[in-house]
């Protein structure tokens, strides 16, 4: 017997199990794949799209964006199955470090917008950035505005 417990990251269904005592265990295999998550504006959340890629080189995936896609999350998993009294089950988990890479766009400071964009109309931009520790904002491709983080890549425009 096993128990299995559901979770989720990146739109796939993770399965988590513990096997009992009594349980058959035979066959397990793994695979590695990479997933990538497309953002596209949205009206008040952004929009997502997940599928499979063959890789990690993220000016190939840059090219392969949705035209409205501002951004992307690339992560690679390990699948585990194991055929346990008959049945398969699928464990996956992360593998390394996500990172959120933009497709082209424009970074901007605090003291950046100030100097810029004199005439105030920055100005709930501004006080996001400082109530919110933003370091930075990136306008993006798109022309919507998102809080740019030090982790964060910002590729070309493809």
């Amino acid at each position: 017997m096993f128990r299995a417990t559901l979770s989720s990251a990146f739109g796939q269904t993770i399965f988590h199990f513990n096997l009992e005592e009594d349980s058959q265990m035979t066959n397990v295999t793994s695979r590695q794949f990479t997933l990538v998550t497309f953002y596209t504006p949205g009206s008040f959340m952004p929009n997502e799209s997940t599928k499979e890629v063959p890789g990690l080189d993220t000016e190939q995936i840059a090219a392969m964006a949705p035209k409205n896609a501002y951004s992307f999350i690339v992560q690679e998993f390990i699948e585990k199955t194991t055929t346990v009294d008959g049945e398969d089950l699928k464990k996956t988990e992360a593998a390394g470090q996500a990172h959120r890479y933009y497709i082209g766009g424009k970074l901007y400071t605090v003291d950046e917008l100030k100097a810029e964009f004199t005439d105030d109309s920055k100005s709930t931009l501004i006080s996001n950035m400082e109530g919110n520790d933003w370091p930075k904002v990136i306008l993006c491709r798109t022309g919507n505005w998102q809080p740019f983080y030090d982790e964060d890549i910002l590729l070309d425009a493809a």
